[in-house]
Formats: C-alpha cells, structure tokens, sequence
C-alpha cells in the first residue's frame, strides 16, 4: 500500500478535486498496462488507482487527512478501498477506450473488481480493553483468536499425506450442483454448493485424518497487537489473515478498542481536561502548583485573584493524534477551596481582612460621590 496518496498522484495535500482528477488522468495515461510495458508500470498503475481510489472519496479523503497513512489502513483494507471503485467507469468517463477487465483487476488486486473473493474465510470481531495511560503511549495487548485454521497436516488439501486429488464426480469439477423441481407454479432450477467437495471442484481420494478432508480445523491462536499512541474509544483495529480460513484465504480479525474512562482526566477529542484545587489564599495572592499529568506532575502560574472555573492550557500535555505527529492540549480547569475549619487565629486574620476590604469599600464610594 502506498504511503502518501499525494505523493503518488503528484499533487499538494489542499488539491482540489479537479486538480486530482487530472493528475490522475495524466498519470493513468502514462502507466496504464495496455500502453506501458515497463517492468514496474503495472505496480505503478496499482498505486495511481489506490491513491485516486481514496483521494477521489470525500468521506475516505476524510479520514486519511485526519488520521494519516498508518490510521487510515487500520480502518481501510484493500478490498475497502477499491469497493464502489469501477476503474473500468471511471477511465471510460475520462475519454480511455481501455477495457481493464475482472480478471486483469482480479490478478493485479488480488480480488474481484468492487467485491471480496466469494471463496473468502469470514472475517471474526472481537474486543480489547485499554487505559487511558495505555492509549496515549501505546501498548501491546495479547488477543486470543478463536478461529478456523488452515489444518497443518494436510496444508489446506483435505488430502492425507500421499493421496492425490481427483476432480469431484458429482459437480464435474465445477464446485456448483443444480437441482430441478417441478412446481405449480412451472420447472424451478436452483444453482448451490456442492455438497461432497464443499465448493472446491476437487476432492481427496482418501481424506485428511486431521480435518476428514475439510482442509480445516478449529484452533486458538495468541496475537500481540500493537495499540497505537493516541487511539480513541470505539476504533476498530484490523489483523489480517487471522479471521476463518476459507477456501480461497483467511479473513481477517477486527479488534474493537475500548478505552476505560481515567479518574483523573477527561477526554475530548486530543485535549485532555482535569480539575485543579488551588487553596483560596494561593488564588487570592498567586503563586505555583503541581498539577498531574500523562507524564508526571507539571509546575502551574496562578495569577492573583484566580476564580473557580478559570482555565489554564498546558500545551502539548494532552492526547497524541493517532497516526500524527500531533499532540493535544492539558486544560485545567480551577477550582478554589474554602476551609470548613478554622483556628480563632485564622478566623481572627480573616475578619480583619473583611474588616479592611470593607473599609476599602467604603473609602471608594465616599470618592465616587466626592466627584460630584
């Protein structure tokens, strides 16, 4: 997979759509595999019709944009991206009388023009927990796939070692039975797997003794999956080939991340925002403070005359931007404590201070009326 879709096309990260649109076409032109018989044309191609694939999608565009080549991947197979995508169409609308064909897109992409491989193994979904700490300065989390395997005695064949493989009798090798029914309503032919060689076309002369001929078995697989810095409640990671095996490849295991809320902090997007309790002489006359944050403590100015509910920002102390190089904010929101309790030395100190601020009133306003 290509690593900058803009690179590829030859175009700035603010293109517009026209301007990636001709980029595009120039460079399909140029690489197209009926008109370019270089070595490394055809690899080329791949990377054009990708990075136009995504680019050409505002939704995809989207999402590469925000989160970047590593993140957008995560979220984006290959099958993904090309789904919806006809190169046939799209070179057709731009004046190209190339015809590319299902079975060169087939060979060149690895699966059918729009769809998945039919002979797919289904893709399996599961669940990992992470903290807040965790996902900030990613981790490794060990995931149990309960999965169909490929069965290693007979490497997928269904043959036991030294049996040969004959084409299966009953479909003729075409993997597909038809039945005829005759109905009130007139002949009805249906069209479905056949039942001895499961779709294959092929069957063992003497089975597997490990997977009777299936080619398969149940297992359990341990995965280290590495949880990016900067991951999000609710992104879905992706691990390729480790889903059920099928008849063509394995699919592949989703992984949901769940982030647990922090005691601490609070999440919004990258920002990170925690309650500091500054003591009420400290917000009246200034001063500093530790605050908590991802990596340690940090020293806060408290200007004088703090209120509750001021902010102070901490920059670059938040979230990491998954897949970037960017970093949220820390904010810390003020809350200023009053005692419950009191000496009758401290009770005395703050009656003189009320004491003299009411004075203090009293002396402005005498001023203020003095003008009149």
């Amino acid at each position: 997979m290509a690593e900058d879709y803009y690179g590829v096309l030859g175009v700035k990260k603010n293109a517009s759509q026209d301007e990636i649109k001709r980029a595009y076409r120039e460079l399909a032109l140029k690489f197209h595999p009926d008109r370019n018989k270089d070595p490394g044309a055809e690899n080329k191609f791949k990377e054009i019709n990708e990075a136009y694939a995504v680019l050409s999608d505002p939704e995809k565009r989207q999402t590469y944009d925000a989160y970047g080549s590593e993140g957008f991947h995560q979220r984006y197979s290959e099958e993904d991206i090309f789904r919806g995508f006809n190169i046939d169409e799209v070179l057709r609308q731009m004046g190209f009388d190339f015809n590319f064909g299902g079975d060169m897109f087939s060979s060149m992409f690895g699966f059918g023009q729009g769809t998945r491989n039919a002979d797919m193994g289904s893709d399996l979904l599961t669940r990992v927990n992470v903290t807040l700490e965790e996902a900030a300065h990613g981790t490794e989390k060990t995931v149990l796939a309960h999965h169909i395997k490929i069965c290693d005695r007979c490497n997928g064949s269904g043959a036991e070692k030294g049996s040969k493989i004959a084409k299966c009798e009953k479909c003729a090798g075409s993997g597909q039975v038809r039945v005829t029914r005759r109905t009130p309503f007139g002949i009805v032919q249906t069209i479905s797997t056949c039942p001895s060689c499961n779709g294959e076309g092929k069957i063992a002369e003497k089975a597997c003794s490990k997977c009777h001929g299936r080619g398969k078995v149940e297992g359990q697989d341990k995965i280290e999956l590495k949880i990016p810095k900067g991951i999000d409640n609710g992104t879905r990671l992706r691990v390729r080939g480790m889903g059920d095996f099928g008849a063509g490849r394995a699919g592949d295991l989703y992984v949901d991340v769940s982030v647990s809320e922090s005691k601490l902090f609070k999440r919004r997007g990258d920002d990170l925002y925690i309650d500091l309790h500054v003591p009420f002489y400290t917000a009246a006359l200034g001063g500093s403070i530790s605050v908590k944050t991802l990596d340690g403590e940090e020293r806060v100015r408290i200007e004088p005359g703090t209120q509750t509910g001021d902010t102070i920002a901490i920059k670059g102390k938040g979230m990491p931007r998954m897949g970037t190089n960017s970093t949220g904010n820390e904010i810390v929101r003020i809350v200023v404590d009053t005692p419950k309790y009191m000496t009758k030395e401290q009770k005395e100190l703050v009656e003189k201070f009320k004491d003299t601020e009411a004075g203090e009133k009293r002396g402005r306003k005498g001023v203020f009326f003095g003008v009149f």
